[in-house]
């Protein structure tokens, strides 16, 4: 339940077949394997068949990586047949673990009421759950995270980028003003700027000015509103959101690239963002 008292959307309690694994692709070789760092994570790999090149491949990083790998398919992967995917999920038969992803992909805030000393606190949204620890998970994820992924696979380090949706396309933003040097490219797929606007805005305030930023991608529907909201689906996408991607032009330095999906509600950008954001990741 949420803090209005509201149940969560139906899809974030739905299983995740991950129907591509049993399926297969062309282009790609795909598994799977449980990493015991931190609550324990599920990685999903679609490796290129073809040699790599010199330098190695590019490698795109996809949050959510049980809901991610449910949504593709082996035509989005043939868009992108020099493409590693690495999705980085929970270990959970799940497409979503909502209080995880609630943890890793918030910001931290050392000044909010209950705070610890990493900027943990009670979630203001979601009653009974915890938010704020973005920071930490960057270090999880760039570190045993990205070491378990890559092993034994020949990857470009000059070529990571990151895909997040929602929670994790507010991560991805997090991750871009924070650490920039962490990927090369970021994705970020309907950010939940709604969650905390003002922390959001004031870690982009407080990120250092970029001689040469790295690119950023958006993608959102123009008929999304928020979890649990009453009325209709809006005319457009969400004015917040737009402001503030297009405001990180002047500071921190982007040069972001928006996308506006048609008629695309907020559980489809999944999907409708892929094959932009996968020949994105290509550079």
């Amino acid at each position: 339940m949420s803090a209005t008292g509201t149940a969560g959307p139906d899809h974030a309690r739905q299983p995740a077949t991950l129907k591509i694994l049993s399926d297969g692709a062309d282009t790609h070789h795909l598994s799977q394997k449980v990493v015991q760092v931190g609550p324990g994570h599920r990685l999903y790999l679609a490796v290129p068949k073809t040699p790599p090149p010199a330098a190695g491949w590019p490698i795109l990083y996809m949050l959510d990586g049980n809901a991610a790998f449910d949504y593709l398919t082996a035509a989005h992967l043939a868009l992108v047949p020099g493409l590693v995917l690495a999705g980085v999920g929970y270990d959970t038969d799940r497409q979503f673990s909502r209080e995880r992803r609630t943890l890793d992909f918030t910001a931290p805030d050392l000044d909010a009421p209950g705070a610890d000393a990493d900027g943990i606190r009670p979630d203001h949204v979601h009653e009974g759950r915890m938010a704020g620890g973005a920071g930490l998970f960057l270090d999880r994820l760039i570190g045993p995270l990205r070491q378990a992924a890559e092993e034994g696979i020949a990857v470009d380090p000059a070529r990571r980028s990151l895909w997040g949706h929602s929670f994790g396309g507010l991560f991805t933003l997090y991750a871009a003003l924070s650490r920039p040097g962490a990927f090369a490219r970021y994705a970020a797929i309907s950010p939940s700027i709604w969650w905390d606007e003002a922390l959001i805005r004031r870690v982009a305030a407080s990120a250092a000015p970029h001689v040469q930023a790295p690119a950023l991608m958006m993608a959102l529907g123009d008929k999304e509103k928020r979890t649990g909201a009453s009325g209709p689906a809006p005319d457009g996408p969400a004015p917040a959101t737009m402001e503030f991607v297009q405001g990180l032009a002047a500071h921190p330095g982007f040069a972001p690239q928006i996308h506006v999906l048609p008629d695309h509600v907020h559980i489809q950008t999944i999907a409708g963002s892929l094959p932009l954001a996968l020949p994105f990741a290509m550079g």
